[in-house]
């Protein structure tokens, strides 16, 4: 058995492995990702001194191009959450952490957007004046501080504090102990070790789409005058739903309550073209409600 093992999970959407050097990089951050990870059984429970955590990724290779088919190439959010806090890389105290922070791999501007994305998914509005200015009273201000602190131990941290980056450009480079990295073409690259090697290719077929990691029925909903449609009630880790949303029905016309993960799968199952949509409520920007 070789050094290397490269799994396909879905177009755009890779694993490689290199268990001897404890390397687990998830190539492609398709919408879903985590859950195509799961239900492959790449993600998995443990338990260590009576801590549960899971085992998943430990780095990113990011796409080159932000988005492919009309749909976001790079939602590296939910991943980096699994790896700060469901494998516990970032909790301290932690038997999983080691010291050693998530890595993203990737051009210089795809790796910029997504640690200015994840600052903001992990912590929201990131000051007092920031609360004051969304409308809350110092008084709510006080009280949504507090909590904020908690979740966040404490404080607040600069992105390049919980994550580490490489810039990929033309040449290769070196992701540690001996394992190197390679752009061949646009999306196309090359992972080498101990003079093993496997390519990736993250470019999606015009004629492929991502998939959705769940199936779903056909159901046809009734245009009423007033009515809410649950759309899904499940979360970025549910392999079996949708991510949370609803679809308001006003005088025959549709809005979304956010617009997650495989939207357009979600509404070709209710029966709904996207040309219907006559506006979205947006309540915030995390992967499971942006997405779509």
């Amino acid at each position: 058995m070789g050094r290397i093992t490269k799994i396909l999970i879905a177009p755009g959407l890779y694993w490689v492995a290199i268990p001897e050097a404890d390397l687990y990089i998830q190539c492609g951050c398709v919408e879903d990702s985590i859950k195509h990870l799961i239900r492959c059984g790449l993600i998995t429970p443990l338990e260590k001194q009576g801590i549960s955590w899971e085992t998943g990724p430990n780095t990113i290779l990011l796409s080159d191009i932000m988005l492919q088919g009309g749909h976001f190439s790079n939602l590296a959010e939910f991943p980096v959450l699994q790896m700060l806090y469901r494998q516990g890389m970032g909790i301290p105290g932690h038997p999983n952490n080691t010291g050693r922070k998530p890595l993203l791999i990737g051009n210089s501007r795809q790796i910029q957007a997504q640690l200015e994305y994840i600052y903001r998914g992990n912590y929201g509005l990131i000051s007092m004046d920031e609360l004051l200015e969304a409308g809350l009273s110092r008084e709510e201000a006080e009280l949504v501080w507090n909590l904020k602190m908690e979740f966040a131990y404490g404080k607040i941290k600069r992105t390049d504090q919980l994550l580490d980056s490489i810039i990929l450009r033309d040449q290769e480079v070196e992701i540690r102990d001996n394992i190197y990295i390679r752009r061949d073409d646009i999306n196309q690259f090359t992972i080498s070790y101990m003079g093993e090697m496997v390519s990736v290719d993250l470019n999606i077929p015009v004629y492929k789409r991502y998939p959705a990691p769940y199936p779903l029925g056909f159901h046809d909903i009734k245009r009423e005058y007033f009515g809410v449609v649950h759309s899904g009630q499940g979360d970025g880790w549910d392999i079996n739903r949708p991510c949370m949303a609803s679809i308001i029905v006003y005088q025959g016309k549709i809005y979304l309550v956010d617009a997650g993960p495989n939207i357009a799968y979600c509404l070709i199952a209710l029966g709904i073209g996207i040309n219907e949509i006559e506006g979205i409520f947006h309540t915030h920007c995390h992967d499971d409600h942006f997405a779509g």
